[in-house]
């Protein structure tokens, strides 16, 4: 069962959107992540889980890592309008590289219950912290 979580951060920027997530270990934060990522772009639950996409991504450091996953998911939003409900995810003992195995569709914008249009992440108190065992990660992402 996992046991990562995330939360939006009201208040933070005006025309931005912010969330921190939290986890056991740094593949749950990413899955975290791609959650809230997808639920500010809409509501999950009128997605199906009908086409399969892997990511396999690399980058110098956890921090890294995370921005390029999350920028990607946006990237496949905006050129291939596809969404995705369900997210596996696994990143190495490093953290620096990760697999990754997304589970969507294309966006029905009559079925699916859209929210907002997310741009981009942004650097803005982004970062991703261990304390422990436990991993959280700051988002704020440009609407």
């Amino acid at each position: 069962m996992s046991r990562s979580s995330y939360r939006l951060l009201p208040n933070v920027a005006l025309a931005d959107i912010a969330f921190r997530a939290n986890a056991g270990s740094p593949s749950e934060l990413f899955e975290s992540c791609s959650r809230a990522l997808t639920d500010v772009m809409v509501d999950r639950r009128s997605l199906r889980a009908v086409e399969t996409r892997t990511l396999v991504l690399r980058a110098e450091g956890l921090d890294g890592l995370l921005y390029d996953f999350l920028t990607q998911l946006i990237i496949i939003k905006d050129v291939d309008s596809l969404l995705f409900k369900e997210f596996d995810v696994k990143v190495d003992r490093e953290g620096k590289s990760l697999t990754s195995e997304l589970r969507g569709e294309p966006i029905d914008r009559e079925r699916h219950r859209l929210r907002n249009d997310v741009k981009a992440v942004t650097m803005y108190m982004f970062g991703v912290k261990r304390s422990g065992a436990r991993y959280s990660a700051t988002v704020v992402l440009d609407i």
